[in-house]
Formats: structure tokens, C-alpha cells, sequence
């Protein structure tokens, strides 16, 4: 499992500097810290981010992956080059490996290391699982292969949102869904942690949900936005309708109407019904980092 608590030499390590440094760091009260009975000082992951935030001050080292991690100096360097090639390709080979540590812990370790959640977004898992269709397509790997790599990914999707830092609350809120036939949920969980590291609330429906329950959904709870995934073309006219439909009745609710995924890209007849199309989690995350979306959901 993913190594959550650093020692002294851990964090020495990450930021390049002396354990004495680390040490009066950590009595001075900037860098929190907790000590074992023994007296060992052991610092929480999350903590050590947020000082480095506080402070400006830009991790240079790169944590040891566990022992039995036969490749961790090639996925170190991979990280401190920011080489998203290599990276993608080491969770395409992590997905389709069993017996490969968890998942996880891959993930983890390269959001601990500065490297920003809409990149491993779209740049590791995006581009991995483009790897995996094609494999799949050209018949090198089995429909089953690409069902448990999808789950997979999912399921580190899930238990990674614990170790996202969060802004204080901004007291909007989105609601998120993939309505229709729309199955590809994992680009929609993606987004909804951009979403709630920029302190907004969440309510997710997930894939293929009927229009009519998220209207219902709408009314309840009243969203800031309503944000939808489209990223199988199918029956273009019939998904422009429906996608026409819902952004006039999230206008009808006064949320502001957000498309996102390759679908909704080449569909360019919906840009004129929706308030913002994003391609890309970075195109969401530029827009939600300089505050575009907070303003027009004013």
C-alpha cells in the first residue's frame, strides 16, 4: 500500500536539504509533525504538501518507492523529468499486470511529487487508456482486459480523493453526470476532483443517467453548474438533441450549462448551448484555477 507517513530522512530527501533542517522545522511549528514514543518524528504526507505550498517551496528529490519496487530509480527519474510519455506507459503496464503493486500507490506517488492531478488526468490515465483501446481494437488484448482495466483505474479514482488537498469551500456547487447511454465515466470522475480541490461540492450521478434524473437531481439540489461527459460519438443527431435539451433546462434552473470529452468537441453545434466546453481536464482546470467558472455561475 501507498507509504502515507514520511520519516525525517523521507522529507529530507524531498526537499534536498539536511535532517537537522527538517528537525527545526518541525519544533519551530511550521512543519507539523508527530512523534512516536520513541521520540522519532514522523511527518503526514498531506502536511508536508501543504508546507511546501505555504512556502513556496518546490519538492526537488523524489521519495524511494518501497523496496520491492524492482523499477524505482526509472520512475523516479520518469518524475523529476516530468517525462508523461514514460509515465503513461509505466500505467498501461501497471493496469495490465497482475500481481503489480497497487495502483494506487502509482498514482499517489506521482500526485505527491507535484505533479498536478489534471496532468495525471490526462497525460498518464487519458493516455494510457487510449493505449489500452487501441490494444484492444487491434485484438492484442481481450474485451475482459479492458473491462479490469477500466475498473481498476476507477477503483484507485476512488480512494485517491482522500489524499487530494482541498481549498476552503466556495459555496457553489456541480452537479455531474454521463446522461444517456454515455458509459465512459472515468474522464467524469476525473473532473469531479478538479471540481473539489477548488472547494466546490459535488453531487455525482455517474454514467448513463436518464435525463429525467437529472432534471429531479437538478431541482433538488440546486446546483451552481451542471457539468455532463460526452466522449462516445454514437447517434450524433439524437445526442445533439439530448444534450440541446439538458443545457436549456440547467439555463431554465439559472446554473450555468458545462459539456466536456472528445464527443462534445466534435459536436460543434452544441457550443452555442452550452456556457463553457472543455476538451481537456487542464481546460477545466485553467478555467476553474483563474476563476472563469466561478464568475459566470455568480
Amino acid at each position: 500500500m501507498q507509504k502515507t507517513v514520511l520519516s525525517t530522512a523521507d522529507v529530507a530527501r524531498l526537499f534536498n536539504v539536511t535532517e537537522t533542517t527538517i528537525k527545526r522545522w518541525a519544533d519551530d511549528g511550521a512543519l507539523k509533525c508527530q512523534k512516536t514514543p520513541g521520540g522519532h518524528r514522523k511527518f503526514v504526507i498531506k502536511y508536508v504538501i501543504e508546507f511546501a505550498e505555504k512556502n513556496n517551496i518546490e519538492p526537488m528529490g523524489a521519495l524511494d518507492m518501497p523496496p520491492d519496487e524492482e523499477r524505482s530509480s526509472w520512475l523516479q527519474l520518469a518524475v523529476l523529468e516530468r517525462d508523461v510519455r514514460k509515465l503513461a506507459h509505466e500505467f498501461v503496464r501497471r493496469v495490465l499486470s497482475p500481481g503489480e503493486p497497487d495502483l494506487l500507490h502509482y498514482l499517489s506517488y506521482l500526485y505527491e511529487h507535484k505533479i498536478p492531478l489534471w496532468q495525471i488526468f490526462d497525460d498518464v490515465i487519458r493516455l494510457g487508456l487510449e493505449e489500452i483501446g487501441r490494444r484492444w481494437e487491434d485484438g492484442t488484448l481481450g474485451i475482459e482486459d479492458e473491462h479490469r482495466a477500466s475498473n481498476e483505474v476507477l477503483d484507485a479514482l476512488a480512494r485517491l480523493q482522500s489524499q487530494i488537498r482541498m481549498k476552503a469551500p466556495s459555496g457553489k456547487s456541480v452537479l455531474l453526470s454521463c446522461p444517456g447511454d454515455e458509459h465512459h465515466a472515468i474522464g467524469l470522475r476525473c473532473i469531479s476532483y478538479l471540481f473539489e480541490a477548488e472547494g466546490w461540492q459535488v453531487h455525482y450521478l455517474g454514467a448513463q443517467t436518464p435525463l429525467e434524473a437529472m432534471v429531479s437531481a437538478m431541482h433538488r439540489v440546486h446546483p451552481s453548474a451542471v457539468c455532463v461527459s460526452a466522449t462516445h460519438l454514437g447517434k450524433k443527431d439524437f445526442q445533439v438533441a439530448v444534450l440541446r435539451e439538458l443545457a436549456a433546462t440547467v439555463h431554465e434552473t439559472g446554473a450555468i450549462a458545462i459539456v466536456g470529452g472528445r464527443a462534445a468537441l466534435e459536436m460543434s453545434e452544441l457550443h452555442q448551448d452550452f456556457d463553457i466546453v472543455a476538451g481537456t481536464s487542464r481546460d477545466l482546470d485553467q478555467m476553474l484555477n483563474g476563476g472563469m467558472i466561478s464568475r459566470i455561475a455568480n
